[in-house]
């Protein structure tokens, strides 16, 4: 799971970054010149899991911050006033300020507005660019896609309607969209970078709900140990991070779940979207075992703590034997039986 910081000058994007990179460990330079940060995912549901099994590891999901530099291309250029790197990734996290210090009254809902829209004028540019490409080639005699260039014209049509493709979920899912990284189309998360002293999200319009950090008191956060940092949190009456639900909103927004595999070597997170079959969540853990499936056992991780053992879980009839189809709930614990 990749997600690009993005917004305008001045909103705070770097210093949620310093934030981010510094609390959770580690951060390098990817290339294009973006600044990247993996990060574990906190679950208690692992964390409980690991205390029940005792494992020699412990491994935990993981996602991927970039904050990608400033673009080198004029500005009087729509097509190059987003960084290119925000084509490459999962999702985009779109941080708005939301504090004055000095820089004048925030306006977030404006702000929303403006990179929407230049996200849109950056995908109506790609598109016309490639239904010209296309119309050059017909004239020179070659042959073109119809079901390309029909869905091309639709995704025109909506962003020319300034409705993000992202509402149009059965168009940017089709194979022939996926590779042009269509900025409208990736899910959206907004974050309100806030004051110090300000706690409360501001109002962003119909639908928005922005996820609240105050970026700055993150970054002073991240430079001190465990236990000052828990001083510092209960003086200033925080009982959790923001990044904890900056993570926890990514998940969300790109539609995320995990599920856990567990045993006395390993008890680890695995990442899949929601809706994943059994047989394809077996192939996210080897590739192997998505090849030789034979059938899975998949258990409740709050039955599975609350009983105390899987042998005690099977005694009450509380395991199931799934097939390939069977689809993972968030929170299962996943065993798969297979043959290669």
């Amino acid at each position: 799971m990749r997600l690009a910081l993005c917004g305008l000058p001045s909103g705070g994007k770097s210093t949620l970054f310093a934030a981010l990179s510094g609390r959770r460990g580690g951060m390098e330079r990817g290339r294009g010149g973006s600044d990247t940060a993996i990060l574990p995912v906190p679950d208690p549901r692992l964390d409980a899991l690991s205390d029940l099994y005792k494992p020699k590891k412990t491994i935990y999901a993981q996602v991927t911050y970039l904050d990608p530099p400033a673009p080198a291309g004029g500005a009087d250029d729509p097509a190059t006033r987003l960084p290119q790197e925000l084509k490459q990734v999962d999702g985009l996290v779109l941080v708005l300020r939301n504090f004055d210090a000095g820089l004048g009254a925030p306006t977030p809902a404006e702000d929303l507005r403006a990179f929407a829209e230049e996200m849109l004028l950056a995908d109506l540019i790609t598109v016309e660019r490639r239904l010209e490409r296309i119309a050059a080639e017909r004239q020179r005699g070659r042959s073109t896609d119809g079901e390309e260039i029909a869905l091309l014209e639709q995704a025109r049509g909506l962003l020319e309607a300034e409705e993000p493709l992202r509402d149009t979920p059965e168009l940017v899912g089709h194979v022939k969209m996926r590779g042009f990284g269509l900025l409208t189309s990736k899910p959206l998360m907004v974050v309100a970078n806030n004051a110090d002293d300000d706690p409360e999200p501001p109002e962003l319009g119909p639908g928005v709900e922005p996820v609240v950090v105050r970026a700055a008191i993150e970054a002073e956060l991240a430079e001190l140990d465990d236990e000052e940092r828990s001083e510092f949190m209960a003086d200033l009456g925080l009982t959790d991070s923001a990044l904890d639900r900056l993570i926890a909103a990514s998940y969300r927004t790109l539609d995320l779940i995990s599920f856990f595999t567990v045993g006395a070597d390993e008890v680890r997170a695995w990442t899949i979207k929601r809706g994943t079959p059994a047989v394809q969540a077996a192939g996210v853990i080897h590739s192997d075992l998505e090849r030789g499936y034979i059938r899975g056992e998949v258990m409740d991780h709050a039955e599975l703590l609350s009983h105390g053992s899987e042998a005690a879980l099977k005694k009450a009839g509380l395991v199931k034997v799934v097939g390939k189809d069977f689809v993972l709930s968030d929170g299962q614990v996943f065993h798969v039986l297979f043959n290669v």
